[in-house]
């Protein structure tokens, strides 16, 4: 696993892992100071004006005045504009980055975590830092220069009146940030809750066939509405806070603008100001508070996204699996378990098992369900690592192995044969690097006896099979698996239950096919029926966790209890389904 990275928030690790386009962001940022300068250059133009309004209105002034407002409206289109494609940036490469991390995450981190929860971080997250690291940033930053410029212009105009409004604004403060921190915790909260929201929404969508033949219908739609509700919660917690800031924030600005006018209505009437500076100082005075307002959406956006980097960096924190370390196998022989031990949070899965699968022979494993059969399977592909004891080919151990390199050599039927929204081509030549031509297609499918119900569709092996492969029936699915598998050209096979779901003819003739394949490769097979493993070069029996017996069918038929009472109870099956 390569090295965790830490979790808490950091602006600085926000920004060097979005890396928005520097260039982008100081144009933006100068046409903002463009922008900030026109606006702010208007209320003296208009002071001006209307001190000298008596002598009549000075046409260049007036074409003055109108430049400023173009000036303004371009350069607030052209900064939005690059703000945009920075934000879009930030939001791909924080989005690609994760969805390569996701990707390369054990297994093991996907049997603590809800793939719809990953969806919604790499969704709604990414979104939330996105409006931070691209509008909200540079928003902040000219706001503050605002509210700078303004200030100095005001005290340029009335001191008095100034030191009024700069006394209110740390008022404002003392009252937002405290309901900030609350914001962040509640932020955070309502994040969670809406992974949840989407990890339930896509694992119910994904199974609505199961719902419906249970009747669950009423049970879901109110397991919705809980969430819904959950959610709804939160936002209301926020509302109430935000409720409070607002009224606040206007209540203060109002009380001041109702002080400043009349405070200035009398300094213009004593003669200490004019009435185009009072006009001028009204006129910044909303400069000053439009900012300020900005300022505590700010606040709330910052606490925002730190509860939304934090979920991120988790992700980013959690070990990945690793690809680039390990040599390659010159040669591949027998592989071999050595008192290989493995327990899954702390509970004993497998015990002591060894056992080697030599080349070119058929390895069979039998035992009750949850006896930890597929568990060896995991360990062979790299899911899982031993707890103890090691797995090797020809004396090498795995764990020296490049990961990529192992694994290819591995064909893993399961017993669900997966499938991906897509054509039965994309299907079975996912995840080969090596282009295949339609006489390899085709020949792997027959031997899978695939190929004749693939042709009998219209569109052949293009035919879309829905998402899971919801249009094909058990059987075709998991011969689509089988073919899948051959076109790897693997030098193990794994076959996790890879007939079960075949009916009796169909089963006998891929059986057939298997057993060809087979003498090519070393393969492992787990079975209930023992049809499928009779012929087997050994059978391991595996019972809680251990390995209880391993020979052929005769010796075990002879030796040991277990095997010998499973074979008569698949005996005395077959006989009743012959009648």
């Amino acid at each position: 696993m390569k090295k965790k990275a830490e979790t808490n928030f950091s602006f600085k690790k926000l920004w060097m892992l979005t890396q928005p386009s520097t260039v982008k962001l100081v144009i933006s940022f100068f046409l903002a100071l463009v922008n900030t300068a026109a606006s702010l250059s208007i209320p003296l133009v208009i002071k001006t004006l209307m001190d000298s309004i008596q002598i009549g209105l000075s046409p260049m002034m007036i074409t003055g005045l109108i430049g400023l407002f173009i000036a303004q409206m371009i350069t607030s289109a052209l900064s939005l504009y690059l703000l945009a494609q920075v934000g879009q940036g930030v939001v791909k490469k924080l989005r690609s980055t994760l969805w390569d991390k996701l990707v390369k995450l054990p297994i093991s981190f996907y049997d603590k975590n809800r793939s719809g929860e990953m969806v919604s971080r790499i969704t709604n997250d990414t979104t939330i830092v996105m409006n931070l690291l691209s509008t909200e940033m540079i928003d902040f930053v000219k706001n503050i220069l605002s509210i700078i410029i303004a200030v100095v212009i005001l005290f340029t105009l009335d001191i008095p009146m100034t030191l009024i409004l700069l006394a209110v604004i740390p008022v404002m403060f003392v009252f937002i940030m405290p309901l900030a921190r609350k914001i962040h915790k509640i932020s955070r909260e309502q994040q969670d809750q809406m992974s949840t929201l989407t990890a339930f929404l896509a694992q119910m969508l994904s199974e609505i066939r199961l719902i419906k033949v249970s009747g669950s219908e009423q049970k879901e739609v109110k397991s919705g509405m809980n969430a819904f509700h959950s959610l709804f919660v939160f936002g209301i917690k926020r509302a109430k806070i935000e409720a409070i800031i607002t009224p606040i924030m206007s209540t203060i600005m109002t009380a001041v603008m109702i002080a400043i006018v009349g405070f200035g209505a009398y300094r213009v009437s004593e003669g200490f100001i004019t009435a185009g500076e009072l006009v001028a100082f009204v006129l910044y005075l909303f400069q000053i508070m439009v900012p300020v307002g900005s300022l505590t959406r700010f606040v709330t956006s910052f606490q925002q996204t730190k509860g939304a980097s934090e979920r991120i960096f988790e992700i980013l924190a959690a070990g990945e699996e690793d690809y680039e370390g390990g040599s390659t196998l010159q040669q591949v022989g027998t592989l071999t378990f050595t008192n290989v031990t493995f327990k899954y949070e702390e509970k004993p899965v497998l015990q002591n098992i060894s056992f080697s699968a030599k080349k070119g022979e058929v390895t069979a494993f039998v035992g009750p369900s949850g006896a930890g059969k597929s568990t060896i399977f995991s360990l062979i592909e790299r899911f899982y690592k031993p707890s103890t004891g090691e797995i090797t080919i020809d004396g090498m151990n795995s764990n020296e192995v490049n990961l990529s390199s192992w694994r290819s050599l591995f064909s893993y039927v399961q017993q669900d044969s997966p499938m991906l929204a897509g054509t039965i081509r994309e299907n079975l030549t996912y995840g080969l690097e090596k282009a295949v031509s339609e006489e390899e297609l085709i020949e792997a499918s027959r031997m899978a006896n695939a190929h004749e119900f693939i042709s009998s569709f219209e569109q052949g092996y293009e035919t879309m099979i829905g998402e899971r492969g919801v249009n094909l029936s058990g059987g075709q699915r998991q011969r689509i698996a089988i073919a899948r598998a051959l076109l790897r050209n693997p030098q193990f096979l794994l076959l996790d239950e890879a007939t079960a779901s075949l009916d009796s003819e169909s089963e006998k003739l891929v059986q057939q096919s298997l057993e060809r394949v087979m003498k090519e490769r070393t393969s492992l097979v787990i079975a209930h029926r023992l049809s499928t493993v009779v012929n087997a070069n050994q059978i391991v029996v595996i019972e809680n966790g251990e390995v209880t017996g391993t020979g052929s069918h005769d010796e075990l038929l002879k030796a040991h209890a277990f095997y010998r009472r499973l074979v008569e109870q698949q005996f005395q099956k077959h006989m009743q389904e012959e009648s």
